[in-house]
């Protein structure tokens, strides 16, 4: 699992220059024509960026050919050769069929000169900005999404463990400290409930976990659920992934007032029904990792709530809390 990853100043500029390159028309239809349908001949090519993050970019590619027909794909384009780990993992995961009511979106081709994956582009709403009656239900169906995924008989990396996700946690709190040095108060009962609840957490088989799975993460196309973004892909408790999609669900419903009283019914829609599809998987452990995330996202709200984070932070360090003391009980129900 890919932790942290920061690209050095001269990856920074090569990944730069080929995001101007492929803004370019001629450009993106150079490393897509391989994988044109016969036939296919575009007339007109349209170029969208859609993401930037210091280690990749996504741009989108319509093309439309000279008989009206339509193809669109997604570029993305990595500042160092993860891209190959990530395309190994693809093609691991192409082998299996997927279920009729989601799946994961998969790289279809691979341009290596470019360090580069190419995807279908796939239309829909974002789970995270569906906040209507569908909710409870499309959690539901990212549950079983998720429970696909876990289910599948591929080791994708050596293991991640509990205590390497612990320390990766300790030392993002470190930086924390740092940075906030208001915020030692609250972090350091946090990691010690952390430390103890990692001592009693449940043997857990790994499994193929997504990394960094969330509302975000998710796509609905109105008649499917597709889970997006290998890049933290790993292999660890599958209990990680349901407590980390639980925490981000926790800390949108915690900083946007207008789904806060909704909070109790999403995270059950989700926590209830991935547990009714991974009855091995130890709820135990499911809260230690929401409480886990919870803590990580402590970092995140104070870098991008500069004004609000001394009101946010108490907040989701309470839930943190209230997470880790369900993990450290000595039953759960579920």
């Amino acid at each position: 699992m890919r932790f942290r990853f920061k690209p050095v100043s001269e990856q920074r500029v090569a990944l730069r220059m080929q995001l101007v390159r492929f803004e370019q028309p001629t450009a993106a239809l150079e490393v897509l024509r391989p994988i044109l349908p016969p036939g296919f001949n575009p007339t007109d090519v349209t170029c969208t960026l859609q993401s930037v993050h210091p280690d990749r970019f996504v741009t989108q590619v319509r093309l439309r050919s000279d008989n009206e027909a339509e193809r669109i794909y997604a570029l993305k384009v990595y500042s160092d050769d993860f891209v190959e780990r990530v395309w190994t993992h693809s093609q691991a995961l192409a082998r299996h069929s997927q279920p009729d009511f989601g799946g994961i979106c998969l790289a279809i081709a691979h341009v290596p000169q470019e360090r580069m994956l190419i995807f279908p582009w796939v239309e829909g709403q974002f789970l995270s900005e569906i906040v209507d009656d569908r909710k409870p239900d499309l959690l539901r169906l990212a549950a079983r999404v998720a429970a696909y995924l876990h289910r599948l008989p591929i080791i994708p990396e050596e293991q991640t463990t509990a205590q390497m996700l612990f320390d990766e946690t300790r030392a993002r709190c470190d930086r924390l400290r740092l940075r906030w040095p208001q915020t030692t108060e609250i972090i350091e009962p946090l990691m010690a409930a952390l430390h103890e609840a990692l001592t009693g957490l449940d043997p857990a088989q790994p499994a193929p976990v997504h990394g960094d799975m969330a509302a975000r993460q998710f796509l609905w196309t109105a008649d499917r659920l597709v889970l997006l973004d290998l890049d933290m892909f790993g292999y660890t408790d599958p209990a990680y992934d349901a407590g980390h999609f639980l925490a981000q669900l926790e800390r949108r419903c915690l900083v946007d007032p207008s789904v806060e009283t909704l909070a109790p019914e999403w995270l059950g829609s989700f926590r209830d029904a991935y547990l009714s599809q991974m009855p091995m998987v130890s709820p135990r452990n499911v809260s230690f990792y929401r409480g886990l995330t919870l803590i990580r996202k402590i970092y995140t709200i104070c870098r991008r709530e500069p004004a609000r984070w001394p009101q946010l932070v108490p907040k989701l360090a309470a839930h943190a809390g209230a997470a880790l003391h369900e993990a450290l009980a000595s039953e759960l129900t579920r």
